[in-house]
């Protein structure tokens, strides 16, 4: 990134030296470099911008070092009131050279995305997967458009349910393209409010969700190798990928969740009775072939559950644990949430209602 590279540094020390505003930094893909300074907006308003230039990093460098040495002079001629700022000239898109005006088609954002989308950090086993299910299909649509523009994301998006998955899925792909083409802050924000208002438990309410003696009664009536799995979701509120593939319980009754969706972690055991009623130190795992991606295997507990005709879904098993979390006094939202294996942002986001009908119950209990 721009600011920890020592080359740019330089360069921008230097242009700070000469009294510029401006500076330079690497456009998220790694390609191109881009200005960044405050402008003035037709309001009187001023508004930091990033200008994408058709110079490439570090090839580029000296190029784009004179495009920030001009704008800083257009910006202090403005700020002087010697010379109106010419909007135009900068926030016209840049192109590469060569760069057909016609724009960039539908497969060839697609694969620009992909090839940004790799190279953003370091990847896992289930790249793949991640790839053709989280992007690649709500991208289907632009593979047979021959220009690909914000409006054309934003019909991507549009095309499905306000506050569904689908769109939320809808938006993160599209935001993708938005970041991999380069087509501006604006662009990608725009994009990423389209996608909000989907929660996976906005429909949900505590009583669809299964109560202990309903858990008890599943679990118990398992197979040894399934028991198990459906006793670590259960007693630890783990993902069910994570169950089959990762987990060891201590003897001090902590599972340690080793990788994951989100890193590796300690889980806490609610209750903890659990633990010795599905003999959980004792690690068995069902007979099925665990050498896949974490979505297949994941998607196993699913289908034994459903084989054995559960009334609740895998899932349903750490919703459960996170509820149970809140109503206990003694585990804090930010101590679930890392048991859990998500921020607590996303954990009050997620069970705010079962929230706030403990804070509720307790009030009335001391009235």
């Amino acid at each position: 990134m721009a600011p920890r590279d020592p080359y740019l540094a330089r360069i921008n020390r230097a242009l700070r030296d000469l009294g510029s505003s401006v500076s330079l930094e690497i456009s998220p893909s790694g390609g191109r470099l881009r200005l960044r300074a405050s402008l003035p907006t037709p309001d009187g308003g001023w508004k930091q911008r990033r200008i994408t230039t058709a110079f490439p990093y570090p090839s580029g460098v000296d190029q784009a070092r004179q495009l920030a040495e001009e704008l800083g002079r257009d910006l202090e001629l403005h700020r002087r009131g010697l010379e109106a700022f010419p909007l135009d000239r900068w926030l016209q898109p840049a192109r590469t050279p060569g760069e057909d005006s016609a724009g960039i088609s539908g497969q060839e954002a697609v694969s620009r995305t992909e090839t940004w989308w790799r190279q953003q950090r370091r990847r896992g086993p289930s790249a793949d997967v991640t790839w053709t299910t989280t992007y690649a299909a709500p991208l289907r649509p632009l593979l047979s458009q021959a220009d690909v523009t914000i409006d054309t994301l934003r019909a991507v998006v549009e095309s499905k349910p306000i506050g569904s998955c689908s769109r939320r899925k809808a938006a993160l792909a599209a935001t993708a393209v938005a970041q991999a083409l380069e087509m501006g802050t604006e662009a990608v924000q725009e994009l990423r409010v389209l996608g909000k208002g989907y929660t996976p438990l906005k429909d949900a309410a505590p009583r669809n969700l299964p109560g202990d003696d309903e858990i008890v009664a599943v679990i118990d009536g398992l197979p040894s190798g399934w028991q198990w799995a459906a006793g670590i979701c259960a007693t630890y509120g783990a993902r069910p990928h994570e169950a089959l593939l990762m987990p060891e319980v201590e003897n001090n009754g902590l599972v340690v969740i080793r990788g994951g969706k989100t890193g590796a972690r300690q889980g806490l055991p609610l209750p903890k009775a659990w633990i010795d009623r599905w003999d959980l130190r004792s690690k068995r795992l069902p007979a099925i072939n665990l050498d896949r991606d974490h979505r297949t295997v994941g998607s196993q507990l699913g289908v034994a559950l459903r084989r054995h005709e559960a009334p609740f879904l895998p899932y349903d098993l750490r919703h459960a644990w996170a509820v149970r979390a809140i109503h206990n006094p003694q585990i804090s939202p930010s101590l679930a949430a890392k048991s859990l294996g998500h921020s607590l942002m996303v954990h009050t986001s997620l069970y705010q209602r079962w929230f706030d009908s403990a804070s509720m119950a307790s009030l009335v209990a001391q009235m």
